[in-house]
């Protein structure tokens, strides 16, 4: 049997996470990346040298900058660049993709503007020939615990289980990374983007040093306000409670290596959102992710104090010391 083909658009730290996933599954995998450096590096040095330096890649793990060369015989497509740039990208690779490829949508957002999610960006983008092509990858998924080969588990949804789904599910499981199908595309991807604002807040409470008690009630709250607007969009308590929902907020609120958390921990200690934003270095989701799901929440008359709190320091810049104290004298 040939071996099958993996196209993975964006070598970030979890498009090279997922490439040592997909290898060790016995893909030949094509990293796309529009770095030079970075694909220089993987080619030559069997690493990236700008995300997951230390680990090292297999040699089945090749990188370009060409889309048309990275697309070509691809049997599976995995989007992970950033949420922002995904219909840009999508536009670049309609040409490229195969008409019996799977495509995988690994990048959790909403597009500025439209708020649509990623799913719905790629089906527009991509065109209505893949409306059951694309299925929507999200979980409790850092990148360096992939690489590490940490047992990990995720959700893949799309809307109808059909073969392209099944061959997604088959691409990235092994006896150490777990994936389970769900047809809640919209729990899973707006769950996706809800941890984001989730893992700001978890920093900045740490960042204006307030202590575990604090924290354990305002990330509760949290929860519970970002669930009721899930559940509002039409997002399933089963997803909302499970891996792709509770699992992928605990997982990123906790680990102090997440981008997110990073930021908010930054923004508690003073910074501001343009110097946090450069100290990261990396795209910071939840900095639009706030910004449409108070949009959204506002939409659907859903009254939600927390998430109008961040959205006031990330989006309207507002000092995390002032906010936070009128959050919790107001509670």
């Amino acid at each position: 049997m040939p071996q099958a083909n993996a196209t993975i658009l964006g070598a970030g730290s979890m498009g090279t996470a997922l490439s040592t996933l997909l290898a060790a599954n016995n893909y030949k995998v094509t990293l796309w990346d529009m770095e030079e450096d970075v694909v220089r590096g993987i080619n030559h040095l069997r690493s990236n040298p700008r995300s997951l330096k230390d680990i090292k890649l297999h040699r089945s793990i090749r990188a370009t900058h060409n889309m048309q060369k990275a697309l070509i015989g691809a049997d599976l497509v995995v989007f992970v660049v950033a949420s922002q740039a995904v219909r840009e990208v999508a536009s670049q690779a309609k040409d490229f993709i195969a008409s019996n490829c799977v495509v995988v949508c690994a990048a959790k957002g909403l597009e500025t503007g439209t708020h649509k999610t990623m799913t719905e960006v790629l089906g527009e983008s991509l065109g209505s020939g893949f409306k059951n092509q694309i299925t929507a990858f999200s979980g409790p998924t850092l990148a360096i615990e992939i690489a590490q080969k940490k047992p990990t588990a995720v959700m893949i949804a799309s809307e109808r289980s059909n073969t392209y789904s099944k061959r997604a599910v088959d691409a990235f499981k092994s006896d150490w990374f777990k994936v389970y199908e769900t047809s809640d595309v919209v729990g899973v991807e707006y769950s996706g983007v809800a941890k984001h604002t989730l893992a700001i807040m978890a920093g900045m409470v740490f960042g204006l040093g307030y202590g575990s008690n604090t924290y354990g009630w305002l990330m509760t709250e949290g929860f519970r306000e970002l669930s009721r607007l899930i559940w509002k969009l039409g997002g399933q308590e089963q997803t909302v409670y499970g891996i792709a929902g509770l699992g992928d907020a605990l997982a990123t609120c906790f680990a102090k290596g997440s981008r997110n958390r990073t930021f908010g921990e930054l923004l508690g200690k003073g910074k501001s959102v343009a110097k946090a934003n450069e100290t990261i270095g990396e795209t910071v989701e939840g900095i639009h992710a706030v910004d449409a799901l108070f949009q959204i929440s506002k939409k659907e008359k859903l009254n939600l104090p927390i998430l109008q709190t961040i959205y006031q320091i990330v989006s309207n810049k507002k000092k995390a010391s002032k906010s936070f104290t009128e959050l919790l004298d107001n509670f």
